[in-house]
């Protein structure tokens, strides 16, 4: 066959494939929208008594979904409304059609997460009806990674699910106050209690998918019927009925809410409140806006708010019977006049009176308090909702001119952002922790972070543009830890702190006892070894005390580690002197043929022991003291056992590090084992240099001037302490500067002070010269 031939049939097979493929997931989608867009209109149609054609009728329009879909539990939930009830009326068919549609939409959602396709997830997320002032932001953060096995995660599934039930059990009860206020006004009409009558036992007809994946049980309470109810609808009669239908739908509904939950938004819901006028006072002046981040922080506070009093209407409901009878309404209302004051840009006074009469009625009428309760693991929405806050404050001294202030406040959101939620954020995405920790100091290249703009006093829009971007990352951290973290990540996690944090110490105090080898040093070694036992120890007590104390002084952890990093590296500049002074005493310096042994042990020895002692403490415990404040964020996360066996499967890695190192060590020559203790010595003072002056800039006792140009990643900073900021990249290499001035310092005083030789006559003194250089060279 000709070479055209084949080309052509190739040609032919390709366009007919491509005729016959199915349509695209995006056709897909879009089906299903136009499918809702058109029971929409059915409904309209009925309402006005118009006819539908057979082809937009809701069987019909079921039927061409039931193609688009590939999760089985939405193909037989479609297939259950198709089979049922042929004798209904129309408007009872297009309402239950519209409340199908929702959950085989939150349906293929999940098949889509399962599968790791993010994009189409959120493609079918976004045709999921929302309540009124809900919020799709958080579910849409999850989706938004970029890892498939991440967004493949049960925990995911978990959130994504209970995020749809609330959502529909809210729609659930505001359909159910739109379908009496329409017969209290008498409005109803046949059709519409119809249509909303079928819409609510639809909606609330959970699937045993959803609540399975959410881990809810199943309600074995079946749906109550609709009431038989005619016109005139607002007969007491009717009104009485259809209270007692209500009553039994809401029965049904999934609790979603734990009482530790409940207590926890409402606490909230108080602080959302009386952020309202706050925010605003920063953001607007004289109806006009002044700083747009503020008035957007206001009008979201209060949108919250409204959100968390939908959610808490069913809790309020059964627990505060009589109250919420009496101040429901009155309390949405002030809500709705609040939110409305804030749009309108209105006086402070009418804003401030506004947020004062729903505070009392939460306070006074509901029970409800701001004041922090509960255990530490439930307020991660609490203290984000105190960084957004005090960074609010800080952009509003910075508005000022009170630059020192909004340091100071930017410094405290920080200290809450790293104390709370960065420990937790890092074993679930250490990207995303170190992007949102960089948005508070230094920021990225294109994106300068706050301190940074506080530093060379940027302009306001800069300003705002960059306090916006903190607290976006932040938003996606809190929409993060969400998701519940597994016991193997736990453990990993805690394994790879231990591993990280003891690399340096075991590095430093392996090569230092593997070059003090012979029973000359036998007591230098145990200087060292007693410095480092006692800095385990204290790490023991330092993690006792920070279920006490230390979580007391948390917001001072970062100027703590900074102190104790000060006092590491004086200790590592001592013993670098004492690394090289040795290896050039012993090596080229000719006093040791002529000077007394014991003079010189006695000038020496004060200072060695001190400085071993200090590098055997101070070595351990500075990471010690680190890794005490990740293990109690990691004890929130989790159970206690994946913290110990990732404790003790670090503590086996390191002491097996540990021994290598010191048997690599021992097999050296003494000369090449002090060049190699020297080298990791001054590797490990670079570090430690390095992080500290990150630590100097993070506690603003240190300025910082970012090179926009120059992209180094994360891990350069955590294992070698570089930074791209003109500070973090030009200090630490002072210590090769003082190194190096070691090293001349200590060769041309040995050669000054060399005495001559011996002479010739003594053979006894050259014999033992000889003997020294040979042990030296070996």
């Amino acid at each position: 066959m000709k070479k055209a031939n084949i080309f052509r049939i190739v040609i032919v097979a390709l366009f007919g494939a491509l005729a016959f493929a199915p349509s695209s997931f995006g056709d897909a989608v879009d089906d299903f929208s136009s499918a809702q867009l058109q029971l929409n209109e059915d409904l309209l149609d009925v309402y006005a008594d118009a006819q539908i054609a057979p082809e937009n009728a809701p069987d019909a329009l079921l039927n061409k979904v039931k193609h688009l879909l590939q999760s089985d539990a939405a193909v037989r939930l479609v297939d259950d409304e198709i089979r049922r009830d042929a004798s209904r009326s129309a408007a009872q068919k297009i309402g239950a059609s519209r409340g199908i549609l929702q959950h085989v939409a939150a349906l293929e959602m999940l098949q889509r997460q399962h599968a790791g396709k993010a994009s189409e997830a959120q493609a079918w997320r976004d045709e999921i009806a929302l309540p009124k002032f809900a919020s799709a932001e958080n579910g849409a953060l999850l989706l938004q990674q970029t890892d498939a096995s991440q967004v493949r995660q049960q925990s995911v599934s978990q959130v994504l699910t209970k995020e749809y039930l609330s959502w529909q059990v809210m729609r659930t009860r505001q359909l159910l106050d739109h379908l009496q206020e329409g017969i209290v006004s008498r409005e109803a009409t046949n059709a519409f209690v119809d249509a909303g009558t079928a819409e609510i036992l639809a909606l609330s007809d959970f699937p045993s998918e959803l609540l399975q994946a959410a881990g809810l049980p199943n309600n074995a309470a079946p749906l109550p019927t609709a009431p038989k109810i005619s016109a005139p609808f607002e007969q007491a009669q009717n009104l009485a009925a259809l209270d007692s239908w209500r009553a039994g739908v809401e029965a049904t509904l999934p609790n979603l809410l734990s009482p530790e939950e409940a207590t926890r938004l409402g606490r909230l819901l108080v602080r959302f409140v009386k952020l309202v006028p706050k925010e605003y006072s920063h953001g607007v002046s004289d109806h006009h806006i002044t700083i747009a981040l503020e008035f957007r922080e206001a009008r979201q506070f209060a949108q919250q708010a409204q959100e968390l009093v939908n959610e808490l209407a069913p809790v309020w409901r059964r627990d505060h019977t009589e109250a919420f009878a009496q101040f429901h309404e009155p309390l949405r209302e002030g809500l709705d006049t609040l939110t409305q004051r804030v749009h309108k840009l209105a006086s402070q006074s009418d804003v401030d009176e506004s947020s004062k009469i729903v505070a009392d009625l939460l306070e006074d009428k509901f029970q409800l308090s701001a004041r922090l309760a509960g255990a530490k693991g439930d307020v991660i929405e609490e203290t984000a909702l105190e960084v957004r806050t005090t960074l609010g404050d800080s952009l509003a001294a910075a508005e000022s001119g009170d630059w020192q202030q909004a340091e100071s406040l930017r410094l405290d959101a920080y200290t809450s952002f790293d104390s709370e939620i960065e420990t937790r954020v890092l074993p679930r995405n250490p990207e995303l922790a170190r992007r949102t920790e960089r948005s508070f100091l230094d920021g990225s290249d294109s994106a300068p972070g706050i301190k940074t703009l506080l530093d060379r006093r940027a302009p306001i829009e800069e300003l705002s543009a960059g306090y916006e971007r903190a607290l976006g990352a932040l938003d996606e951290s809190v929409s993060l830890l969400r998701v519940s973290v597994s016991p193997a990540t736990i453990s990993f996690t805690t394994f790879t702190i231990i591993a990280r944090e003891g690399l340096e110490a075991v590095v430093i105090l392996a090569a230092l006892l593997a070059g003090l080898r012979g029973a000359q040093n036998a007591g230098t070694r145990r200087w060292i070894s007693s410095g480092a036992w006692v800095g385990v120890a204290a790490s023991g007590v330092t993690f006792w005390l920070s279920k006490t104390l230390i979580q007391s002084l948390a917001r001072y952890g970062e100027k703590l580690e900074a102190v104790v990093s000060v006092f590491a590296v004086i200790i590592l500049l001592m013993v670098t002197n004492w690394v090289f002074h040795k290896f050039y005493w012993t090596g080229w310096n000719a006093k040791l043929r002529s000077l007394s042994k014991a003079s010189q042990q006695a000038v020496s020895d004060r200072w060695e022991w001190l400085a071993l002692l200090g590098v055997g403490f101070l070595t351990v415990y500075r990471e010690g003291f680190e890794t005490t404040l990740f293990m109690q964020s990691l004890l929130l996360e989790g159970s206690m056992w994946p913290v110990v066996v990732g404790v003790l499967c670090g503590a086996i890695f390191i002491g097996l590090l540990g021994v290598l190192i010191f048997k690599f060590g021992a097999k050296l020559p003494y000369r090449k084992m002090l060049v190699v203790t020297g080298l990791l010595v001054i590797s490990i003072m670079i570090t430690f240099l390095g992080s500290t002056v990150r630590l100097f800039q993070t506690v603003s006792w240190m300025p910082i001037h970012p090179i926009s140009s120059l992209h180094i990643p994360a891990w350069m900073g955590t294992w070698l302490g570089i930074y791209p900021s003109w500070e973090g990249l030009f200090i630490p290499p002072l210590a090769l500067v003082y190194v190096g001035g070691a090293w001349l310092f200590v060769k041309l005083r040995s050669r000054s002070a060399s005495p001559p030789m011996p002479p010739a006559s003594f053979p006894a003194a050259q014999a033992k010269v000889k003997e020294l250089e040979h042990s030296f060279a070996r």
